[in-house]
């Protein structure tokens, strides 16, 4: 009877080892496609400053967008959750949205070599972001269904294992890109 409860106990302890590592494997694959989301967001970041100035010298009474753009680079460079970089690459959508809707008003700038290549730059790293994106919320969804199975979840549970968040495009995101595509 010992060797039984003994048996038991040893199985239990293997089952838990098992769920723990595959739950640490799926965090891991999570924080690696956020890692590669974060490094595309920090492309779109370090373009921004070259997008500005390019514009900046045909539209001059625009200096609200500019700054409103300028200040969310930095805050998104600065934050430091995953929620606040989503938040904040949603409020750069809007802004990079009226950037591009500003340049209809403006020929010349929008015939500009230099804006074409930025905007060509801009819309392949917005196509890097939106894969990344995806590979990250199927990685998300993978993990959040793993730790809400029966009867993984009591060990998950118990263990602390949180959901992630999805990172999803908003409507202002999607109206750039349809922009972008119908501008190249």
């Amino acid at each position: 009877m010992i060797y039984l409860w003994f048996s038991l106990i040893i199985v239990f302890i293997i089952i838990i080892f098992v769920i723990v590592n595959k739950a640490t494997i799926k965090r891991n694959n999570i924080e690696n496609a956020y890692s590669s989301m974060d490094i595309m967001l920090k492309k779109r970041y370090d373009l921004i400053p070259n997008l500005v100035k390019t514009i900046k010298a045909y539209i001059k009474h625009e200096q609200e967008t500019f700054k409103n753009i300028t200040e969310l680079r930095e805050k998104g460079i600065n934050s430091q959750t995953n929620e606040e970089k989503f938040n904040i690459n949603n409020m750069i959508n809007n802004e990079l949205n009226s950037i591009f809707m500003l340049s209809e008003n403006y020929p010349e700038l929008k015939s500009n070599i230099h804006f074409i290549q930025l905007q060509t730059i801009l819309n392949d790293i917005e196509d890097q972001i939106s894969a990344a994106r995806r590979t990250y919320n199927a990685h998300v969804t993978d993990y959040n269904i793993f730790i809400k199975i029966i009867p993984i979840n009591i060990i998950t549970f118990i263990l602390g294992y949180k959901k992630y968040p999805l990172f999803e495009a908003k409507e202002e995101e999607k109206k750039l890109k349809n922009w972008m595509n119908e501008n190249e």
